[in-house]
Parts: structure tokens; sequence; C-alpha cells
């Protein structure tokens, strides 16, 4: 239909259903799917099959789909289906399929998911860090995938991960340039049951080759797909926690999240303060660090300073602080370290100098000391096991 309509101009209706169901044998004379690549021996069987990606029409007492508007109308009139005895012709009922099935089935959209900096194939080990890798390899392996196995078991009711670089729709073979016209071209034009009130239960990512990361929802670019994710994930949040403001893409997970305390949750990254929401800790940063962006990670009471410069002069003046390679010295023996924690460490074994805390657990057996009871019982057992 596409073709047609390309290339000789004739006046294709995609927003009109195309009325006939596509029949196709191979060589081998087995019956093949057009849409999904699937293969059946029998004819009846490969009938049914076909008939499954045309209906388009449900019942919204019994779920049974219809290929349709008057296959459904006359069921309607004729049966009797808010019984609880009644049964379908079929044998079954149809379950409506979710709006992440129906992108599945109907587009060239590759699911994945990620490990640490690798990107992993849905359907067996396979993992790479190359996307075009990943995308060739679902192609060619995983041609005809059932789509209810994309949705794997660790996945839960998290959102779906789907690449969308060289899009095109399934069932006219046309290029879609993003997701939202992807998503408006199948309901529209294939008639397809997309629900607009629910969520499409998809993350969509333009991998690429994997070395541009470009938000498919708005102009932002990222450095890594990390900083990608987490921001794509935001275009979703559609539930938010009343107490901290804090979003979510599920309500499970937002009811999980209403389970955990929210008192002091909330650090400063500056200063030892805690806040129990985010609003609070960002009214605080705007309010109290503006002005003075350094701060000394060492004092106890975390002071802070305008400048960089100003903070080094702390830094030489009260802790030792060098430039070049040993930066800290010991003020009792002026050894250097190259470490701040090199030298706290010499100080507390050598010179029994612990800082903002005090060796309180010494041993009976010899003149060390340690600043809790589970160091001095390691060491009791380690050196004086026979004691």
């Amino acid at each position: 239909m596409g073709h047609l309509s390309r290339e000789h101009n004739k006046s294709v209706k995609f927003n009109a259903r195309f009325g006939v169901l596509p029949y196709k044998q191979d060589a081998s004379e087995h019956w093949v799917c057009v849409y999904c690549h699937k293969t059946y021996l029998e004819f009846i069987q490969f009938k049914r099959h076909i008939a499954t990606h045309f209906m388009n029409f449900s019942c919204d007492k019994c779920g049974t789909t219809f290929i349709s508007d008057h296959a459904l109308r006359d069921h309607r009139r004729q049966v009797k289906c808010f019984r609880t005895a009644y049964k379908p012709r079929n044998g079954r009922v149809m379950k409506p399929r979710t709006n992440a099935e129906i992108i599945l089935q109907c587009s060239t959209a590759s699911p994945f998911r990620t490990w640490k900096s690798n990107f992993n194939c849905v359907f067996c080990r396979v993992q790479t860090n190359d996307p075009s890798t990943l995308r060739s390899h679902i192609a060619t392996r995983h041609e005809n995938y059932d789509v209810q196995t994309a949705f794997y078991k660790k996945l839960g009711k998290e959102f779906l991960k789907i690449d969308i670089t060289d899009l095109q729709c399934k069932l006219c073979f046309m290029p879609i340039q993003n997701f939202e016209s992807l998503t408006y071209h199948l309901k529209n034009d294939h008639q397809q049951p997309i629900n607009s009130d629910a969520q499409l239960g998809v993350l969509p990512f333009k991998l690429n080759n994997g070395s541009i990361w470009k938000c498919t929802m708005c102009p932002n670019e990222f450095k890594d797909f990390v900083s990608l994710d987490k921001h794509t994930s935001e275009h979703f949040q559609n539930y938010v926690c009343d107490t901290c403001g804090e979003g979510f893409i599920t309500e499970s997970a937002m009811i999980a999240h209403t389970k955990i305390p929210h008192e002091n949750k909330y650090n400063c990254s500056r200063c030892v303060a805690t806040f129990s929401t985010l609003e609070e800790r960002n009214i605080h940063v705007k309010t109290q660090h503006t002005s003075t962006p350094y701060m000394c990670v060492y004092c106890k009471d975390k002071p802070r300073f305008a400048n960089w410069e100003l903070r080094k002069k702390h830094l030489m003046e009260v802790h030792n602080y060098k430039t070049g390679a040993d930066k800290y010295e010991c003020a009792t023996c002026q050894k250097s370290f190259k470490t701040r924690s090199g030298k706290y460490n010499h100080m507390a074994r050598t010179h029994r100098i612990k800082k903002d805390t005090e060796l309180n657990y010494p041993c009976h057996s010899c003149p060390k000391a340690f600043t809790t009871q589970l160091f001095l019982d390691k060491h009791v057992a380690k050196k004086h096991f026979d004691v």
C-alpha cells in the first residue's frame, strides 16, 4: 500500500481499513504471516492467526475481539455475554493488547535492557556496548519473536526500554521520525487500539551508534546513556509523592516509596544539614550556598569559602596542606603523605592521635587502643587468641 501511494501516486487512504486479509505461501507451501512472519502448515491454523492482526474491535463486557464493527454489533445484539456462564465462540476471551504490545507488534522498535555500560538482548544472554550490533542481533536472531517474551521476568511493572533508531511501521513500512508520530500513526492510520488515557509502557531511546545521547522527547543532549536514561524517565513520571515531590513512572513504585519514612531523608551535599523534602533542601541550597560554594570537607563544622584561594589558604594553615605529590604533613614528626587518609591513619597508629574521636577501647594485653568494640574484638582474636 505504501509502494502504491509513493511510486504510483495512487490515492491510498491510510486512515481507513484496507478491507482485505493478506495470505502468502513460501516455496515449501507453508503459510506465512506478512506481519509477524510466523509460518503454519495448515491453512485453518494460519487463517485463525492472520485474523488476530485485525481484531481491532472488542466487546467492553466480555473482551472478545472482532475484525469489523459490524461483527461487534452483531455480537452485542445476539449474545448475552453479561452472563457469567457465557463462553465465547472461539473458546476463550482474548485479552486486550496493551499499548506496549501494540507498539512492538506494529513497529520496528527494538526492545533492550542494560547492565552497567552494556546493552543486553532481552531474549538471550548476548550483550554489547555497541547499539548497532545489538540491533543487528535482534533483527537476525530474533526476527519473529513473540511480543510477550519481550517483557522479561525481572522487568516487573517497570517500563520496557526500546530503541527507535531507523523506526518504521510494520503495517505499511512507512518511515517514522519520532515516537509521538508512531503512536499517532498506529492509532489513526491503522486503527490500532492504543489507549490514549493509559500509559504507553515503554521508554523510547535513539541509541544510533552509541556516540550521541539525545532525548527522543525533547532537544536535550547528554554525555552518556546513564544520564539520558535518568532524564527520559522524567518524561513519564505521572505519579508524584505528596510528601517529598519525587516522581515515579508507575503507581506501584510510588506506593513502595511512600512506605519509607521521609524524616531527614535528603542530605545537603555542601554541608551536614538534612531535610525531609526535596523542596526544603533546594531552598536551603539557594539561600545558604550561593555566595560560598567552596567547602572544607576536613573540618567538623564544614566551613565554606567564597573562592578556591581562600579554601586553599585554610587547608594550608589548618590542615598542613601542601602543593605537589606529598600534600599532607604530620604535625608531630613532619612526615608527608600523598592522601589525607594516609596522614590520618599514620597519626592514629603512630602518635595515638584520632581526629574528632577518642580511642575508647584499649587492649588489656598490649598498649594498642581502638575506636570501636568491633575493632578491639578483631584485634584480640588475631593477636591474643591464646590469652
